[in-house]
């Protein structure tokens, strides 16, 4: 390679300036001098000239100084003076050499070199064979370097601190802390000739902790101060990180006052772990508040800090407040990274904020970095995801333009894309591209393009790629052919899933559970019910049980098909094979009873289903209604609600209060009493305000008992809504006056009574208005108590 030419300072220097003098020499070629290599160069050309006037520690400076930068020209250099014979290599100069070879990675090269040293007589010293400690170890090849290590000796020479610490390290990251602790305990107990240090001890702590070994960790840092050896920064932040993965926060923020009463000050790493742990245990606030505490004790943020703040943020939908973070960053004169960009993207593409995507994408490059694999993975999935398919190839083709090689993700999404976009014939190009290029397709972007294929009819190529999969070696499962004719099946295309369905068996792949249910399921759905019926026989026949849902969507096919006898005869059967219904099946079943008029069987069934303890839906109880001629009402529900809430079923009465509207019920003013009542006995003041604002939005006015318990803003504050007064409850009996529709104090000797509190006289209007509905609630409320299993009567639970 042709030599560079010296720049117009080096060639003065060359061509008869001032001699430097061995100080200012030194000072260039120092670390940190404010010179690059283009300066170290120059001193050591400089020296080179000199000849045996030089001194050789001068030229070692120098030629550290070149290694620093670039160690290929470093060893040039080297090649250069030993060529030259004016001045003779010490054993630091070859130690100089190896680094530079292990750093290229030319452990060869560095072995030859320590082979010169003992060739030429020299002394062999630690600082020859520590590079190649090193280089060993970043190739994984500790055992090598543990057995140098042991054989120093034999050259004359022993390992000092670095040696060891070299090797603790490469244990570690091998996940062979327990080795590491062993050596460090060797080194130790070894005559005190080489002790370790706290770098020693940080290592192996950290290595612990990196493999979950929590105990193994602590324990040696106990050792580490019983040793006198004091932690420092490195040994507090390893800690404070593990418990921060950990989510210990609480923890982590001990030792970090512990870390400050000892003198020791946190560095940018020791916050970073902290705003990450609060970040990812959830505690955004927290987070923000720990980062002005950082700027406050003068620790500069850096983009580490603000990636854990947005990564967060964009993985909860804070993409805008992400954004904000991010333009303060770069305010600060901090540049973003392409992590940053990467999960900024991330949160866009799952937002399905495809503009603001493509701008970061933009502006990325405008920045001086250009997309990795990653992003561009990131932006086709995205245009994908969002049917967005000629965007996504675009980005595909720009991938591709800037030497980026799609990998076998990237091609199964784009030709997952166009499938399900009914381009099937593009995606097959894009197979056969992939296979060209060398890219072996998995098993997603077969099932991709067999679904397309059945998708379009074109079942002979669907048939040809599952046979090509199996002499790849790609073995379908059942779940894959599930996968396939389940969507199919949704698609209403039943013929093409007979078709895989019949095809599994012919390649030794059995058809399970799931396989026979989705293909009865299509059957039902298409009406095809006496198929549906002989899968389920077949099924029975090759050993394959069916369940619940097998029954279950047969009956409902049945139901639609308006067969309820051979509905009946179905569930009679599922029962004497001792597979019990479920509360689907039991919903299906009198709904279509219901629908046929068959009054009668509805009754029976549910009676049955009383007595068999299956949990009900509401809509249950609404058919049971719907059978009596009766309508459910708000005032009904408004029971069930109190009855839960009395038996501390709250979730429950929340879940029925949210279900009005499904019903085609409004709540009225007692529903909203009950409700808030609950929500302030449970100390939820902000929800109650919400919902009381609701209430009078819907027309629905607070009445005086409850008006009572507002304060000058009409917005709730106290701890109940109902006070009693006089061994009356004034505010059920306000709720009570509103549900009897005004008639005020009129109940009868019901239900009503023992789940409502009787209050006031009867009235016989009112007897008559409630008698039809009092066996029914009766009936829900008998239910409930049954369910929680509580055998007291419900007037004494309430």
């Amino acid at each position: 390679m042709a030599r560079r030419l010296p720049s117009r300072s080096r060639a003065r220097a060359l061509a008869g300036g001032v001699p430097r003098s061995e100080g200012t020499i030194r000072d260039l070629g120092r670390a940190g001098s404010g010179g690059g290599e283009e300066d170290a160069l120059q001193v050591f050309d400089e020296l080179l000239q000199r000849g045996r006037r030089a001194s050789i520690y001068s030229l070692n400076r120098a030629l550290t100084a070149v290694a620093r930068d670039s160690p290929a020209a470093a060893v040039s250099c080297f090649n250069r003076m030993a060529r030259a014979g004016k001045v003779t290599p010490t054993v630091h100069t070859y130690g100089i050499l190896i680094g530079c070879c292990c750093r290229a990675g030319r452990l060869d090269l560095g072995f030859a070199a320590l082979g010169s040293v003992i060739k030429k007589g020299f002394r062999v010293e630690a600082i020859a064979i520590n590079p190649l400690l090193k280089g060993l170890c970043a190739k994984k090849k500790t055992n090598d370097a543990i057995i140098i290590l042991h054989r120093m000796t034999e050259l004359g020479c022993k390992p000092d601190v670095f040696s060891y610490n070299v090797l603790l390290k490469g244990l570690c990251h091998e996940s062979r802390s327990q080795e590491a602790l062993e050596l460090l305990h060797m080194m130790a107990d070894d005559g005190g000739d080489c002790p370790p240090d706290v770098v020693s001890y940080n290592t192996v702590i950290d290595g612990f902790f990196k493999e979950g070994d929590l105990d193994k960790a602590y324990s040696t840092y106990h050792e580490m101060l019983d040793m006198r050896i004091l932690a420092d920064v490195v040994t507090y932040s390893s800690i404070i990180a593990a418990l921060c993965k950990a989510q210990a926060m609480d923890k982590a923020m001990e030792v970090l006052s512990t870390m400050v009463e000892n003198g020791i000050m946190p560095d940018c790493c020791t916050y970073n772990s902290i705003v990450h742990g609060y970040c990812s245990s959830g505690q955004l606030k927290e987070a923000i508040g720990f980062l002005e505490k950082m700027c406050s004790d003068g620790v500069e943020p850096n983009v580490v800090t603000y990636n854990s703040l947005i990564d967060y943020l964009c993985k909860n939908g804070g993409c805008k407040e992400a954004w904000t973070i991010f333009d303060s960053m770069v305010k600060k004169g901090l540049n973003p990274t392409i992590t940053t960009y990467g999960t900024l993207l991330q949160g866009y593409a799952t937002e399905g904020a495809l503009l603001e995507m493509h701008k970061l994408m933009d502006l990325m490059v405008q920045n001086g970095i250009q997309p990795d694999h990653h992003a561009f993975s990131i932006l086709i999935c995205a245009y994908a995801k969002w049917e967005k398919i000629d965007e996504a190839l675009l980005a595909f083709c720009k991938m591709r333009q800037q030497g980026l090689n799609p990998d076998v993700v990237t091609y199964g999404t784009v030709i997952d894309g166009l499938c399900k976009s009914g381009r099937v014939d593009d995606a097959m190009i894009n197979f056969k591209q992939m296979i060209n290029e060398g890219v072996i397709p998995d098993i997603f972007v077969y099932t991709s393009l067999i679904h397309g294929l059945c998708t379009c009819e074109k079942w002979e190529k669907a048939e040809e790629l599952i046979f090509e999969m199996l002499d790849r070696g790609i073995h379908p499962d059942t779940i894959f052919f599930n996968s396939i004719i389940d969507s199919l099946c949704k698609e209403g295309r039943v013929i093409e899933s007979e078709k895989l369905f019949s095809l599994i068996g012919r390649i030794g792949v059995k058809p399970d559970t799931i396989t026979y249910n989705t293909l009865i399921d299509g059957y039902c759905k298409s009406g095809r019910m006496d198929e549906a019926m002989r899968l389920l026989t077949g099924m029975v026949s090759v050993g394959v049980e069916p369940n619940c849902v097998s029954y279950s969507t047969l009956i409902n096919g049945y139901c639609k098909s308006g067969r309820m006898e051979d509905t009946l005869a179905l569930f009679r059967e599922m029962v004497n094979k001792g597979i019990s219904p479920n509360f689907i099946t039991c919903d299906i079943m009198l709904q279509g009873f219901f629908q046929t008029g068959k009054a009668a069987n509805a009754k029976e069934l549910f009676l049955w289903i009383i007595k068999s303890g299956i949990q009900l839906k509401l809509s249950t109880y609404n058919m049971k209604l719907c059978l009596m001629d009766l309508k459910l009402e708000t005032w009904m529900l408004n029971i069930v609600i109190d009855a839960l809430l009395k038996v501390g079923r709250k979730a429950e009465a929340m879940d029925l209060f949210a279900a009005f509207s499904a019903n085609g019920l409004v709540p009225d003013i007692v529903t909203y009493g009950l409700i808030i009542g609950n929500l302030i006995d449970e100390g939820l003041l902000e929800e109650s305000d919400n919902l009381f604002l609701t209430m009078e939005k819907n027309g629905c006015a607070a009445y005086s008992r409850m008006l009572n318990h507002t304060d000058g803003d009409g917005v709730l504050r106290s701890h109940r809504i109902f006070s009693t007064q006089s061994g009356r409850d004034d505010g059920r009996w306000e709720a009570t006056r509103h549900l009897s529709g005004g008639l005020e104090g009129k109940v009868k000797d019901g239900i009503l009574p023992k789940l409502m509190g009787g209050v006031g006289s009867h009235d016989d209007l009112f007897k008559k208005e409630i008698s039809k509905y009092d066996p029914v609630c009766a009936e829900i409320a008998d239910n409930i108590v049954a369910q929680e299993q509580l055998l007291l009567q419900i007037q004494n639970i309430i």
